[in-house]
């Protein structure tokens, strides 16, 4: 019997740093129950090397392809094409400024869709460097403890886990949807796509790392992106009730995580609640629409000697 057939698709902008070595990476992760047919590698209009280093992989691994847009179009534009021109059994989407832990990621990652014939999107387990800077480790802070957070949520089962940094898709459900151009949350649009299928899971098995948001303005950056705030298309397509639904997070949970976080990190957390007001302030005030959101650098740092 034919294994389960699999490409890892990989928007990539100005990533010379990382590329590398996350390439490199999926040659070392183990194939059990599934094939790695293709990695592609599209790049959003990179200035940085990062073109030159994909051509050299390219050139000594046939199964790495390159994908060159010609003018710089956002992520989800990037994630649009690889959901609607792969044609294998599984999609795994990865960020490109991220690190693979051990070698069994992409094998427990996309064993969730092969055992489980419900799943069409599964989000990896995200967690994060800290930083060595004052003002990354309040901020990472604020994030660990929404970590805390959502992972106390009964059964993972809400859009809070779900941060598109590493996903496995089902690929008939992949090449059925395609984001709207006119929502400016697209990351929402492919959890709510999944969940109203009851077909979202999460799979804390497959762990990758990456570094956080580690600077003031960096921040100011993020909060203006459009992740979690009202969005009309979605509105139209979901409906409220199970965008709410979605998004809910019960008190238990919130203070389980609160307590966990603090036992976790007793100096920077009643400082990283200062951040947290002011991203609830920040997110309020500015909504960048446009899909192409400033490049936070903070978060670009290099990954490869870090684990």
């Amino acid at each position: 019997m034919k294994k389960f057939t699999v490409t890892v698709g990989i928007p990539a902008y100005n990533e010379q740093k990382n590329i590398e070595a996350l390439l490199l990476s999926l040659f070392e992760q183990k194939q059990l129950s599934f094939d790695l047919t293709e990695i592609i590698v599209y790049l959003d209009a990179s200035t940085d090397n990062t073109e030159k280093i994909v051509k050299q992989i390219c050139n000594k691994f046939p199964i790495v392809k390159l994908i060159k847009g010609n003018s710089q179009k956002g992520k989800y534009y990037r994630v649009n094409q690889i959901l609607r021109m792969t044609r294998t059994q599984g999609i795994v989407i990865l960020d490109a400024d991220i690190v693979l832990v051990g070698n069994e990621f992409l094998e427990n990652l996309v064993k969730v869709l092969i055992q489980d014939s419900r799943a069409l999107l599964v989000a990896a387990h995200q967690e994060m460097f800290r930083p060595k800077n004052f003002i990354g480790k309040i901020i990472y802070t604020n994030f660990l403890h929404w970590d805390y957070i959502r992972l106390s949520i009964p059964g993972l089962h809400s859009g809070t886990n779900y941060y598109g940094s590493a996903t496995a898709y089902r690929g008939s459900f992949a090449r059925s949807i395609k984001i709207p151009a006119t929502t400016n949350d697209p990351h929402f649009y492919l959890y709510l796509s999944a969940d109203k299928s009851g077909g979202f899971r999460y799979c804390r098995s497959a762990k990758m790392k990456q570094w956080p948001i580690s600077t003031f303005q960096d921040l100011k950056k993020f909060c203006k992106r459009s992740l979690g705030k009202p969005d009309i298309t979605l509105t139209k397509i979901f409906g409220q009730e199970h965008i709410d639904t979605a998004t809910h997070v019960n008190l238990k949970s919130k203070i389980i995580g609160t307590l966990r976080c603090l036992l976790s990190e007793p100096f920077f957390m009643p400082l990283s609640l200062l951040i947290l007001f002011y991203i609830h302030y920040a997110s309020a005030r500015t909504v960048d629409s446009n899909s192409r959101w400033e490049v936070v650098s903070s978060t670009k740092q290099t990954l490869k000697n870090s684990i």
